[in-house]
């Protein structure tokens, strides 16, 4: 029996041999490019070959390539379980042709592959085409020999491949499996059974590019991509009923039942799991774990958007089922090491990256465990109420109490009402969460003041002593709760390490474990108060009452600290370069000094040039790269300190004695804040924005160390990724951004030109008021436009409206000149034998022109607009004589 590492092998072995490069598969996380949320297909890697953009040392490729359908256009999530062939991710076994050979190779080696490689027979093998590629047609029937009985024609829906709603696209050919011959004979035409008939490999003919208004633009060169399921191959070569009945789950569905039962469970037992009333539900989790490891070794991640968002449905869907089967806890990240297990041959990056995926798995299941045991219960209540009523509706109300109550995430609350077809009453839900808010709103501003002091000690809560510690041993002098907010209190101790926010510096922040570690509190902010330094600080656990009194270990945030020393001595550099390159007179007129980020104000008319802003960085990352030592000067007598040139800042209070900050060679300056000991603990900084914030008053902002780096990062993969798509040098960027703005203005202007031109005909009216001829609908109409696009989008409108046979002629003048488009539907062409070429050829004679295309939609133009009537009265004597 065919293992999935035979089918591979022999597949790649096929098609090298016939001249194909291996090329490996993409990662499922799409690379620089935003119209996809995920690779669903093996040529989204291929996406500028195909486009004429990118030239390859090859023109023949074959592989496997991982993709996840669960969004967007191709989206396969809700099949999943419930469908034997259905899944979210998938191997995709596929040969590509770049501008070599075309339909004919193609087909023929396709059919040689699952005929003689694959030993399929050919009588249970049935082959679908575009409703007019009588090319592709030709080569099934005529040079490989498929009966007409076995080959039928699709419509764009089956037989028309796009990659996104823009992109590479073109009609396809696809072969199918007729997997019960049994059934008698096989009615293979439109509508045909799609459970007897498994589709197992399409192969795309690519020759356009769909554009974003949704025209059609030829490719430079034509290409083959073909894609061939390798899950539904093996449940063919296998003889199973489903996918999952196949050795690719095998090794997953024995990790699911060992997990659940928590007993070894041997592979040759896997088939017993096929019989389980709860197959679905192993399913479900086999399947959806696949997508999660896979998508999150590629670099996804759980967020509530986008992909993310996506990748959190899958969990928590998965979750969902994984309690059917008895779960009560955490279990996803415990199946992924199967998942290592199955694919990282193929697929090394499983091995490397396998362990951080099941870690990130894991959290998320812990969030969603917690939440979602305080609501199934009462979902269940409010869904069976809900299917008694007539409207299958669950009120505003209830799903706010799910989501305030219990904490139901409204997205889960939305899954199990669609899995259940009731309806939500969104509208009544957002009415309940705004009087909540209102609510809230109201308790905030009934507390006006906080609680009273309860004094333990005498004294002055003023010494700081975190200059040289970051931590201390102290104890209470007085506390107090804050009724606004719960759990919250401000504290005030008898010597403290935290720096109080003073000079722009935020305070900091740490913990507080009192003496036997029982009571302790997370200190989220220091400040100066009347009372003294006072710290707030969040109660975490611990007998207050017991625990104030005693001894307390004071412990600065140290990483909270080292970065906001980085941005406060950066600061200083900042101010010393502002006069070095702006103006001797530029002084600091405010600060924010955080650890994410700085800020600094200053006096100066005029913004600062992007020259100056570049050698005020240029100026400080040079003191940086200099690695210059800090020397602090304590208590100078304030004469000294003026004396030695220290800058002061304007609006600060200075005693007798001040703290001096000496920056060798570069700053000097009066700061009572914490600095790093070297300027190179700065790491790096960068000016994010320069800007005007009162009149005389400027304001840079930057940041150092970590967040620098992190910027950094950033702007190298955004400058990566714009190059790439829109594919001009990282130079040549801005230009190219300019150009593709002023196109988006006026494909906008010219979209709600249409939109409005559009309204303006009543498609239904003219369906309704359709001539006959011979029982045929006929409409032949004129209608300004501004362009083709509006007389396809017309006519694209009338095909939906006419019921049964139908042929339209819609006509306008496009600068000064006639465009006629004429459209047949199916039943007309193939039963009444009306050709839209010969039909719109008919009515461009009328205005002096010509014109052709398929047999179901043409166009044409002309020299005289004022004949346009007699194109339309052409038009209908062409179809009379055509049915005559």
């Amino acid at each position: 029996m065919m293992t999935p590492d035979e089918l591979r092998s022999r597949y790649f072995a096929f098609f090298q041999e016939r001249g194909h490069q291996y090329v490996p598969s993409s990662p499922v996380i799409p690379e620089g490019d935003p119209t996809l949320l995920f690779t669903n297909a093996g040529m989204n890697q291929f996406k500028d070959v195909l486009l004429g953009d990118e030239k390859r040392d090859y023109t023949r490729a074959v592989n496997t390539q991982k993709c996840i359908r669960a969004g967007g256009k191709h989206n396969d999530l809700d099949e999943v379980g419930r469908s034997p062939r259905h899944l979210t991710f998938f191997e995709m076994l596929g040969n590509w042709s770049f501008g070599d050979y075309f339909k004919k190779e193609a087909i023929h080696w396709a059919w040689e592959f699952v005929t003689q490689e694959l030993k399929l027979e050919p009588e249970r093998l049935f082959i679908s085409v575009y409703l007019d590629d009588d090319e592709a047609y030709n080569i099934w029937h005529k040079e490989i020999g498929v009966p007409h009985s076995n080959l039928t024609r699709l419509g764009e829906d089956d037989n028309y491949w796009s990659m996104g709603p823009t992109g590479p696209c073109g009609p396809c050919s696809e072969i199918y499996y007729d997997y019960y011959p049994e059934k008698g004979e096989a009615v293979w035409e439109e509508g045909f059974d799609d459970q007897r008939f498994i589709e197992i490999w399409n192969l795309v003919f690519m020759a356009f590019d769909r554009q974003e208004d949704g025209t059609l633009k030829p490719l430079p060169i034509q290409s083959i991509d073909t894609g061939m399921g390798l899950e539904r191959v093996m449940t063919i070569m296998t003889g199973a009923q489903n996918v999952f009945q196949t050795e690719i789950f095998a090794n997953i569905f024995a990790r699911i039942e060992s997990e659940r039962t928590q007993k070894a469970f041997a592979l040759k037992d896997v088939p017993s799991l096929y019989q389980n009333e709860n197959f679905e539900a192993y399913a479900v989790i086999a399947d959806h774990i696949r997508s999660l490891a896979f998508s999150i070794c590629d670099g996804g991640s759980f967020s509530n958007e986008g992909r993310g968002y996506v990748l959190r449905r899958i969990l928590r869907r998965a979750v969902r089922h994984g309690r059917n089967l008895g779960f009560e806890g955490p279990f996803l990240h415990r199946i992924v090491p199967a998942v290592v297990e199955s694919f990282s041959d193929v697929y090394p990056e499983l091995r490397l990256k396998g362990q951080e995926a099941a870690t990130l798995i894991e959290r998320e299941e812990a969030r969603f465990f917690r939440t979602i045991d305080r609501g199934l219960a009462l979902f269940e209540d409010v869904a069976q109420e809900a299917e008694k009523r007539a409207d299958r509706t669950i009120p505003g109300e209830t799903i706010f109490q799910l989501y305030d109550t219990f904490g139901f995430p409204l997205d889960l609350t939305t899954i199990m009402a669609e899995e259940r077809n009731l309806k939500l009453d969104l509208q009544g839900y957002e009415t309940a969460m705004e009087a909540q808010r209102e609510r809230s709103r109201a308790a905030d501003d009934r507390y006006t003041s906080a609680g009273e002091w309860i004094s333990l000690q005498e004294g002055v809560a003023d010494k700081f002593v975190g200059y040289q510690n970051h931590e201390a041993t102290t104890h209470v002098l007085r506390y107090r709760a804050l009724p606004d907010q719960e759990d919250l209190y401000e504290i005030c101790l008898a010597e403290t390490p935290f720096y109080a926010e003073s000079g722009g510096q935020v305070g900091d922040r740490g913990t507080l474990v009192f003496e036997g570690g029982d009571l302790r509190f997370d200190v989220i902010d220091t400040q100066k108060t009347p009372a003294g330094i006072t710290h707030t600080a969040h109660y975490v656990h611990g007998s207050i009452q017991e625990g104030m009194g005693t001894q307390v270990r004071a412990r600065v945030d140290e990483q909270h600290r080292a970065l906001t020393a980085a941005n406060h001595t950066a600061t200083h550099l900042l101010h010393a370069a502002l006069h070095e390159h702006v103006s001797k007179d530029a002084f600091q007129s405010g600060s924010l000094v955080a650890p994410d980020r700085l800020r600094f104000d200053f006096s100066y008319d005029g913004p600062v040039t992007q020259e100056q802003l570049q050698a005020i960085e240029k100026s400080v990352n040079g003191a940086i790269r200099a690695a210059i030592s800090l020397t602090i000067h304590q208590d100078v007598p304030l004469e000294k300190a003026e004396s030695m040139g220290a800058m002061m800042i304007f609006g600060e209070k200075y005693g007798e004695k001040v703290r001096v900050i000496e920056i060798a060679g570069t700053s000097t300056e009066l700061c009572g804040g914490i600095h790093v000991k070297n300027t190179a603990d700065i790491g790096w900084f960068r000016i994010t924005s320069e800007s005007g914030v009162a009149a005389g008053i400027r304001r840079i902002e930057a940041i150092t160390n970590q967040g620098a780096f992190a910027l950094a990062e950033k702007e190298r993969d955004l400058l990566k990724d714009l190059s790439a798509k829109l594919r001009v040098p990282v130079a040549q960027l801005s230009d190219r951004v300019a150009s593709l703005l002023e196109d988006r203005r006026q494909l906008e202007h010219a979209l709600q030109d249409a939109l409005k031109k559009q309204a303006k005909f009543a498609a239904d009216e003219l369906a309704a008021n359709a001539e006959t001829i011979a029982g045929v609908q006929v409409i032949a109409t004129q209608i300004e436009a501004q362009s083709r696009d509006d007389l396809l989008s017309l006519g694209d409108f009338l095909r939906d409206k006419l019921q049964g046979p139908g042929a339209v002629l819609i006509v306008a003048a496009l600068e000064e000149k006639p465009a006629l488009l004429a459209l047949v539907t199916d039943d007309a062409n193939k039963k009444h034998g009306l050709h839209a070429g010969k039909l719109v050829n008919a009515a461009a004679a009328a205005v002096g022109g010509k014109g052709g295309g398929r047999p179901t939609l043409a166009q044409a133009g002309g020299q005289d607009v004022s004949a346009l009537p007699q194109a339309l009265e052409a038009f209908r004597s062409a179809v009379q004589e055509a049915l005559a």
